[in-house]
This record gives structure tokens, sequence and C-alpha cells, in this order.
């Protein structure tokens, strides 16, 4: 299997993990042990385009390439926050026929909610890191940087009012925006993938001799 075919493979993740998020929940409603595994699903091809935007991120940062580190950190907080809320809620549903307090039951799922909301901020930090390496570089399109950089403050505006409120209608907003950008950024790591690692200045290009 050829690497290119392969990026083509992790830049389509993306893809998947939006469709999944919006197949799950039509499966027998939220509550749904298939919807649940599918959204389960969706994160997990979500870490594959995870690592494909850090490839790109990486070789469109150059040098240190600490902004694309600080994105996939981001992103990787992110699935941690909201997989790991869904132990409780899982566990909730185990104990419904046995005379689950519903009270109780509720706060499991308001954790559940909360972490949703949380998720904002990480996904805002990886936003901005790849607005600000496609808008420096170059490297990777302008436009979807400048998106990218709409959207990261969307989040912290809807994390700060799914802070206050979790039942706040504009607390949502933010994650169908991102849902688009990242079919936008599949599609364009689709089209690029296989292209060829740009030389840093200073750098030698391949058999050349290094400058003395």
């Amino acid at each position: 299997m050829s690497d290119r075919l392969l990026e083509r493979m992790g830049a389509a993740c993306g893809i998947v993990f939006v469709v999944l998020l919006i197949v799950g929940p039509s499966i027998g409603g939220l509550t749904s042990p298939v919807a649940f595994f599918l959204e389960v699903l969706a994160f997990l091809f979500f870490l594959f385009f995870l690592g494909r935007l850090w490839s790109a991120l990486h070789r469109a940062e150059g040098g240190s390439g600490w902004l694309s580190a600080t994105a996939f950190g981001a992103g990787l907080m992110a699935i941690t926050i909201k997989l790991a809320s869904a132990a409780p809620v899982l566990a909730a549903r185990q104990r419904v026929g046995d005379g689950l307090d519903p009270q109780l039951a509720r706060a499991l799922q308001d954790m559940n909610d909360a972490s949703f909301v949380l998720t904002f901020f990480p996904l805002a930090v990886l936003l901005a890191a790849f607005a600000i390496v496609a808008i420096r570089s170059g490297a990777l399109p302008r436009w979807l940087g400048w998106i990218a950089a709409v959207i990261s403050v969307s989040f912290i505006a809807g994390g700060m009012a799914g802070s206050a409120n979790l039942e706040s209608e504009w607390a949502g907003l933010p994650m169908i925006l991102f849902t688009f950008w990242v079919i936008a950024a599949s599609v364009v790591l689709i089209r690029r993938a296989g292209e060829p690692r740009p030389v840093e200045k200073g750098t030698p290009a391949r058999g050349a001799a290094p400058v003395r």
C-alpha cells in the first residue's frame, strides 16, 4: 500500500467521523446502544484524521513544529474528555433496572453534557494552532486557516455559554460549524496526499554535498 493511499485514507477518516456522528443519533435515538457505539467509533476515526492533520501541519510549519504538536495534543485532549465522560452514562444505563435514583441518573447525564461543552476549549486550541500555521506559511489553504480562526473564537464563546447554561441553544452551534470544517479539511488533505515534503531553508537537497 503506497504512502499516498494511506494519506488519503487518513484524511478521509475525517469525513467518516462526521457521517458517523450524524447517523448515530438517527438510529434508535441518543440512548440507543447502537448510537453509542457509532459515536465511539466516530471518535476512533477522528484519531486517524488527527494524525493525518498533524502530519500536514508539521510539513507546513517546519522548524520545531511545536504548533502542530499543540494541535495534535489538543485534539487528543478533546477526545479523552468526551470518551471518559461516557463511562458514567454507560454504567448508569446498565443499572436502570436495579432502581437507580432518577436524580443520580440525571446528574450522570449532565456530566456527559458538560463534557461536550468542555471539549470546546481544546478544540479551540486545535483550530487556533492550525490557523496560525496555515495563514503564516501559506503551505495550507489560507481560507481554511481563516475559517479555523473564526470557529476557534466561536468555540470559546460557545464553551463559556455552555458552562453558564448547559441547555443554551447557542452552545452546540460551534460543533456544527466544526463538522463542516473537518469535511473541508479532509477534502483538502485528500487532494494534497503524496505531495513532496518541502525543503527547509539551509537544508541541502537530497544527494547534494553539504556546504562547508
